[in-house]
Formats: C-alpha cells, structure tokens, sequence
C-alpha cells in the first residue's frame, strides 16, 4: 500500500513511490482524493474517510509512506492522519512493514523530525520500520527490501 502525502497525485512523490513498486502490486491511497477530518471536527455532512483508509491499512503487508517536505515539513494531509491514528489505538498494525519517502526541493532540515514522527508511530503499533529513501538510487535499495520479502514468501 501506498500513502500518499502529497497534493499532487501523480507528482514527484508518486513516481518515487513507483520506483520502490517496480513490478509488485499495491494500491495507491492518495489523501489528496480522501477528506480526513481533524481531530475533533464535526465532517460538516462530508465523509470522512478515516476508517476506509484504515480498514485499507490494515490489509496491507507493507506500507510505504510518501511524504514530500511543505515549509520544513510533513504534508497537512499526512500530519492529520497520523493525528487520527488515536482513534486506531486497537487496529491490528503490529507486524506491518513500514517504508518511508521523502523527497522536496531542500529536505534535509525536514528529514529528521519526519522520520522519528514515523518511527515513533512505528514504535507505537508495533510496526518495522524498514528504511528511507529520498532519490532513485535509495528507493531501489527499498525495492530490493521488498522484493526479496516477496521471493522468501513464496
């Protein structure tokens, strides 16, 4: 599965995100085309797709998570739906494969506090966290991670 942070469907982080895929199945889950409320707003007579997303999530094996860097940091889009995994405290996570992409114009700044926001996260619900990748020579390494989990499998 692939969480992507960003507003742009098909933008840098999507084809980022395609390079880590290369060859294997996943379902794209662009929160762009999701509306997510914030914590403790009423959905205003929208849907909020919260519990699809999850219910999504937890069928997952591996999770990659796109995030590209907005003013130093996460996505809006990311940032609510991590804040709404309180509401997910009993969802069964533990075990799941969690793969991280950063990418943006000078993320640098950005990566540190990004990564130990999702190794928390990661931490919390029992999750692996497996790796990072900001380019295409790093998101090759997080493909052959994969990869070679899917041939031990078969």
């Amino acid at each position: 599965m692939f969480l992507n942070g960003s507003m742009n469907v098909d933008g840098n982080t999507a084809r980022l995100a395609k390079e880590v895929f290369q060859g294997l199945d996943y379902i794209p889950i662009n929160f762009a085309e999701h509306h997510i409320n914030q914590i403790g707003q009423d959905s205003d007579g929208k849907q909020d797709d919260f519990q699809n997303v999850m219910e999504q999530l937890i069928m997952a094996d591996d999770i990659v998570i796109g995030i590209p860097v907005y003013w130093s940091s996460m996505s809006g889009y990311l940032k609510t739906f991590i804040d709404r995994f309180a509401d997910a405290l009993d969802a069964p996570l533990a075990g799941k494969r969690v793969y991280l992409l950063i990418q943006g114009t000078a993320p640098d700044d950005a990566i540190p506090y990004i990564t130990n926001v999702i190794k928390h996260l990661c931490r919390r619900f029992h999750m692996n966290y497996m790796g990072l990748a900001t380019n295409s020579k790093e998101a090759t390494k997080l493909h052959n991670l994969m990869d070679n989990k899917e041939e031990k499998g078969r």
